[in-house]
């Protein structure tokens, strides 16, 4: 279950450098205007989420290289002598410092690359009375077993001392 993971560590990641958010939480993709007025009592908040792997490529291991696409929707409501877009900003910033080259504390993943981030304003958020931006970026998960690790290696090897192999008969009794 290493998607669960990945989506997990981010989430921890997240947590642990901006503990001042009211909420840091996965979600399962894109938001709706009417989940957007739920979760918008919540901000200012944070929602990991995994939305996409384009391609996955067979490796000399065994395993599968999955590309993914995350995402971390920021949402934040004006507050006391802090509007919503200052917040909103201030929180990409910060996000920005902590994504870019992270591997969430896993062996088999990538660095995250290809970050950015986008505001997601238009009218309709705005009468919902949050601002909303979306950092996304790319890493690379290796998925299923690696043939290598751990496999038996043979109880004795045999080498030739003739590096040109003219005894051949030294060379068959070790075939």
């Amino acid at each position: 279950m290493k998607f669960i993971e990945l989506r997990q560590k981010v989430l921890e990641k997240i947590k642990e450098e901006l503990p001042d958010l009211k909420e840091v939480s996965l979600h399962p993709g894109r938001f709706n205007l009417d989940e957007l007025k739920r979760i918008g009592t919540k901000a200012p908040a944070v929602y990991v989420s995994l939305m996409g792997t384009p391609t996955v490529k067979r490796i000399e291991t065994g395993e599968n290289e999955v590309y993914i696409r995350l995402a971390a929707f920021i949402v934040t409501r004006d507050e006391r002598k802090l509007p919503k877009d200052e917040a909103a900003l201030a929180i990409v910033e910060s996000l920005l410092v902590v994504i870019p080259c992270q591997r969430w504390g896993l062996k088999n993943t990538s660095d995250a690359v290809n970050v950015k981030a986008d505001n997601l304003f238009n009218g309709s958020i705005e009468r919902k009375g949050v601002a909303m931006w979306a950092i996304t970026w790319e890493q690379t998960l290796r998925i299923g077993e690696d043939v290598w690790g751990g496999g038996v290696l043979p109880s004795e090897v045999y080498v030739s001392e003739d590096p040109d192999n003219e005894n051949e008969e030294d060379y068959e009794r070790m075939a």
